[in-house]
């Protein structure tokens, strides 16, 4: 029930040394596999995992080949064709243009990966980091069930779970260490620049810190589709950094007219990206609430934009949570041109603008987000 207190963020994504090869071939051998099977390899398109190739495995051999445009996250699995079939057996590992070896005993879950410089390198981070994320998921599952009244004593945190806290803050801050020494010594990997993309960039990253570490990569990764998308973010993230001009738009409100952002120039604008399926974003609606009743009479206004892909679930939120401020969305989802152009990968997530159009506060809410805004305002 409180796992939310606790929770923490993590990700860890996968990736390759060198030049590509001319394609990938993968050599599988399951013992003890009798009964014929058909083997899929699956990779990622458009966001999700789908089966790009198959071969009959024949006395627990198999071999497939073909040719990836850059290494990349990949899933083997396993369909026996007669019998029981386990509930579970699939492979994932990365791939990468060279040839590939597959091991395994009876089944593809245990089955050792060779030949994938970056699938080696991807279980050797992963081993050192196993530890603290487990550590973490303990805490976690510890304090999920725990009733409100042994967390909280005058609505203020215990002395426990303050600690339970620290704790928490201290592994994750041990993971982002782990992952940062890993790319700096390994700035000729494809899987170190995966890794600087999702564990180091992340959602909140400083721009102007983290981008030296970037131009230590070599020409051909930073010019790989990783590295352009990387450098993208990162231009991204220097666009929307405190003191930038925020970036003007123009989208659909509730009632399918255009609303555009430099329309309310001369005022302070909370952009706030949220969605009606976003449960943190809903549960922080109160104070948005409370802070628009607050400062709407005193040059303020809040601009919704909304990740939803159904109208009908966006509509009914605003009505539900009782949102009485300018509401947008192109009803595409994480493709939503605005949170696109905001570098937006998590929500909740809001933007301080000044009535000259410069960013002056961001993520800016809890329970303080009245007091807070006013502190920015009122500094200016």
């Amino acid at each position: 029930m409180y796992k939310t207190l606790l929770f923490l963020g993590l990700s860890l994504c996968l990736p390759f040394i060198g030049e590509a090869q001319e394609g990938f071939t993968i050599s599988g051998k399951i013992s003890g596999l009798d009964d014929a099977a058909i083997v899929y390899l699956a990779l990622v398109q458009d966001g999700k995992y789908e089966n790009v190739d198959s071969t009959e495995a024949k006395s627990g051999n198999f071999q497939l080949r073909g040719k990836v445009s850059e290494p990349q996250n990949a899933v083997l699995y396993l369909r026996r064709l007669s019998g029981t079939e386990k509930k579970r057996d699939q492979l994932s590992f990365f791939i990468e243009n060279t040839a590939i070896n597959i091991n395994g005993v009876d089944s593809l879950v245990h089955a050792e990966v060779s030949g994938s410089v970056s699938d080696q390198q991807m279980r050797q981070l992963d081993a050192e980091i196993r530890p603290l994320t487990k550590q973490i998921t303990q805490l976690q599952d510890e304090y999920a069930n725990r009733p409100k009244e042994e967390l909280f004593v005058d609505g203020e945190p215990t002395e426990e779970l303050v600690k339970a806290r620290e704790t928490m803050q201290r592994l994750v801050g041990e993971i982002k260490t782990i992952n940062r020494n890993f790319v700096e010594d390994n700035v000729d990997s494809y899987y170190a620049l995966n890794v600087y993309y999702f564990n180091v960039l992340g959602n909140k990253f400083d721009p102007e810190e983290i981008e030296p570490l970037f131009l230590r990569f070599p020409e051909h990764l930073r010019n790989s589709e990783l590295g352009k998308k990387t450098w993208d973010k990162i231009q991204t993230g220097k666009r929307m950094t405190t003191g930038s001009v925020a970036v003007d738009f123009t989208q659909n409100d509730l009632n399918d007219q255009p609303f555009t952002l430099s329309s309310l120039r001369g005022k302070y604008v909370l952009v706030d990206f949220w969605a009606s399926w976003c449960v943190p974003c809903r549960q922080e609606n109160p104070n948005l609430v409370k802070a628009y009743e607050a400062l709407k009479d005193k040059n303020f206004e809040i601009v919704g934009v909304s990740l939803d892909q159904n109208k009908s679930a966006w509509e009914n939120a605003v009505k539900t949570d009782n949102l009485p401020w300018i509401h947008v969305s192109d009803l595409q989802g994480w493709k939503n041109e605005v949170s696109t152009l905001y570098g937006i990968a998590s929500v909740p997530q809001n933007f301080l603008i000044n009535p000259e159009g410069i960013i002056i506060g961001t993520n800016v809410r809890g329970e303080k987000l009245t007091e807070t805004l006013t502190t920015l305002i009122d500094k200016k």
